[in-house]
């Protein structure tokens, strides 16, 4: 199931940076087993959307929660919702 990860960052943008070459390697791996479906940063690093295909949303926090910018504050909240469908050819269809 696809679910987007909406994420908040806090203010330390010196730390948001310093950390981001750990994140990005972490977040990786999860592009290359075909979890991670789009992400990126939302304007003056207030916090991100990540798009991920897990079973379940206990597995995208778990993902969030395990983040090289959670466990050193730079991620402060996230909330995961579902996608009724992901693409514009889905939706297409889903009328």
């Amino acid at each position: 199931m696809i679910f987007g990860a909406i994420i908040e960052y806090g203010d330390d943008k010196a730390k948001t940076k310093a950390l981001h070459p750990a994140h990005r390697e972490y977040l990786r791996k999860f592009l290359e087993n075909g979890q991670l479906r789009a992400a990126g940063p939302f304007a003056e690093d207030a916090g991100a959307l990540w798009v991920l295909d897990t079973e379940d949303a206990g597995q995208v926090d778990d993902i969030v929660r395990n983040d090289p910018y959670t466990a050193e504050g730079v991620i402060v909240s996230w909330k995961v919702r579902p996608f009724a469908y992901w693409s514009a050819q889905e939706a297409k269809g889903a009328h």
